[in-house]
């Protein structure tokens, strides 16, 4: 099937990254400007209040989610204050509020080079690294951030993150225990944990591990399709699709599902059900291509060329590569 070639497994680990990151890669922890040490003098009241003038233009802006004109006020500030930490911040978080990642991680570097490098600078620094895909830079931070926040959970849990989307599944598990140990109610430290077992091959471990994310968080999708995947795995076609065919249809578009529902149907030698179940997606959302010639391409398998040709038909009027040759086949 034309969905079906993408990986569930790889559309699954896509959405277990966000929902490790949904405590904050959107919504970045504020960092708030460090008060004065010793060690850092205190600016002259001069600076410091156009700081302030321009850190509370800022806050207004960010309120009203007017994210340029935040970015223009903070660059013309740092352009005539190089080296205040707190514009570097607040232009971090706007390019969050951007979602420019890139540009949020290099704000953030600047402010830990200005320092002092405290342990929620380094956590965002490294949430931003990790949305921006420098997985070797989001590890250092992690570390730091671990090693300063003791007994915060949030950087074992994130660290772990990276360390799957890295392969490196026994120093991700250590983590996403001290995760366990620290925050027992945490569902994506279960959740998480499951998808390593999964990927290990060891489906039983990865059936026994979501459960416990699922009881914590029963109408996430995201561990109703890691134990489908594991029972799947298991040859239990039928348990797996079980799962998912009575899920609600909007939730039937998210990735993964309808390939992992149509890898059970094939399984179960039940192409026509597999077809009609196809069949009435495809109609609660006619614009989906991709789904139209799934559907065709099912309804063929199952001998039923009828059927198949309309939603070929549609598939290649929304112009989905491969509808023209499917269609001819039909004809």
């Amino acid at each position: 099937m034309a969905s079906s070639k993408r990986s569930s497994n790889t559309m699954l680990f896509a959405i277990l990254g966000v929902a490790a990151l949904a405590a904050g890669i959107f919504a970045i922890r504020m960092v708030t400007r460090s008060p004065a040490t010793s060690e850092s003098p205190a600016p002259a009241p001069q600076q410091a209040s156009k700081a302030d003038e321009t850190l509370n233009a800022v806050l207004a802006l960010k309120r009203d989610r007017r994210w340029g004109e935040a970015k223009a006020v903070l660059e013309s500030a740092i352009a005539r204050t190089a080296d205040d930490q707190s514009l570097y911040i607040e232009l971090a978080e706007v390019n969050v509020g951007l979602q420019d990642f890139k540009g949020a991680y290099d704000a953030y570097e600047k402010a830990l080079a200005i320092g002092p490098r405290e342990g929620e600078l380094e956590f965002a620094a490294g949430t931003a690294a990790n949305a921006a895909e420098r997985l070797d830079r989001a590890v250092e931070h992690y570390q730091a951030a671990e090693a300063a926040l003791k007994n915060d959970y949030r950087p074992p849990l994130y660290f772990a993150q990276v360390l799957i989307k890295l392969n490196r599944f026994d120093e991700a598990k250590v983590r996403l225990r001290r995760v366990q140990m620290l925050k027992p109610d945490e569902p994506i430290a279960h959740g998480s944990m499951a998808e390593i077992f999964l990927r290990e091959n060891l489906p039983d471990l990865a059936i026994q591990t979501v459960a416990e994310a699922r009881r914590l968080q029963p109408d996430y999708l995201t561990w109703r399709l890691v134990e489908a995947r594991a029972r799947k795995r298991k040859g239990q076609a039928q348990e797996a699709l079980d799962l998912l065919k009575d899920l609600p249809d909007a939730q039937k578009l998210e990735p993964g599902v309808m390939p992992l529902m149509g890898e059970c149907f094939g399984m179960l030698r039940k192409p026509a059900d597999a077809a009609d179940a196809f069949a009435a997606i495809s109609n609660q959302f006619p614009q989906r291509g991709d789904l139209a010639l799934d559907t065709a391409l099912w309804y063929e398998r199952a001998g039923d060329k009828a059927k198949a040709k309309p939603f070929a038909e549609r598939a290649k009027m929304l112009a989905v590569a491969g509808a023209e040759d499917v269609l001819a086949r039909l004809e």
